[in-house]
């Protein structure tokens, strides 16, 4: 195709195109967790994560490799790697799959993941030369610390019994966990190329998984899994649409827009999440759920606003 058809004559993509990569963020990032429910309903959950996780490094060293570029890192680089993949992939993908292994609704579960920007000020704040936050940031963090309260002390005291105290506590930990390896990832990034930055946390996230799925004995689970079409359907969704279509259309819109537009999906991808498990898990919607989901994005919306305005001052 001529890419005057592709492209706008100043430069700037199709518009067409911004809608389809906007689509593929929404629905990769929105619906992972409905699947990664369906998957783990007959997978052990850390294999499961492991699965798709290394699948998709896999292919991004295959594609690499095709196009002649550099697979390998210097060893600092390869450690900064290895080092985040432990937060960004263990903690932020492992336990999310556990959590909804041991009954967290998807909904619930995306909720509790839409607080990660809440857990990145906050801990900005608590790091020594980290940006602190101004009034109307504050005011963000504490509107959507209040719904993230709403949403999981019923179930960690044990009022709420879907996925009960262990899982609700391991989403917590994944929101936090994963904050701290996007910040880490912001300051040491592992390499000047995104894309191998990536394949080597994929590479090392899903190998420390599968140790996990040994460790807690998931290899003998694998023998009475239901490898069904549900299952196969899960992990194809999670490994191309989540994983490799997701992460690369987000990437390319960072590149094209303003980062404030592209972290719309922190608002939207919690309402598909929600709206995904009611429709096909018939999972309950409760107005608490609903109230939590308001507050947190709330929160998430005013944090937004408070620190492009700082930006912008």
């Amino acid at each position: 195709m001529i890419a005057g058809n592709i492209e706008r004559a100043e430069g700037r993509p199709a518009g067409w195109r911004i809608v389809l990569a906007f689509g593929i963020v929404y629905l990769g990032y929105g619906l992972n967790f409905l699947a990664i429910k369906a998957g783990v309903e007959s997978m052990p959950a850390f294999l499961f994560a492991a699965s798709h996780i290394l699948g998709a490094g896999v292919i991004l060293m295959a594609w690499t490799a095709w196009r002649g570029g550099r697979i390998l890192m210097p060893r600092a680089n390869t450690g900064r790697a290895a080092f985040a993949a432990l937060f960004l992939f263990v903690g932020g993908v492992g336990l999310v799959t556990q959590g909804e292994k041991l009954g967290v609704p998807s909904g619930v579960a995306a909720i509790i993941k839409a607080s990660v920007p809440l857990w990145v000020v906050f801990l900005e704040f608590l790091r020594p030369k980290g940006e602190k936050p101004g009034g109307i940031v504050l005011v963000g963090l504490l509107v959507g610390a209040a719904g993230v309260v709403m949403l999981v002390l019923p179930r960690l005291s044990g009022a709420v019994n879907s996925g009960g105290t262990l899982g609700t506590s391991l989403l917590l930990i994944s929101a936090l966990l994963f904050a701290i390896g996007s910040i880490f990832v912001r300051l040491h990034p592992p390499d000047v190329d995104a894309v191998r930055s990536s394949m080597w946390m994929m590479l090392f996230g899903g190998g420390y998984l599968i140790v996990l799925g040994a460790v807690f004995g998931e290899f003998g689970e694998i023998a009475k899994a239901d490898f069904g079409w549900k299952t196969i359907s899960a992990f194809l969704f999670l490994l191309f649409v989540h994983s490799l279509g997701a992460f690369t259309a987000m990437n390319w819109l960072l590149r094209h827009l303003p980062a404030s537009i592209v972290t719309t999906k922190f608002f939207v991808s919690p309402a598909v999440a929600v709206l995904a498990g009611w429709l096909v898990m018939g999972e309950a919607v409760g107005w608490e759920t609903l109230e939590s989901l308001f507050f947190i994005l709330a929160g998430v919306g005013v944090v937004f606003v408070g620190r492009c305005r700082a930006a912008k001052g």
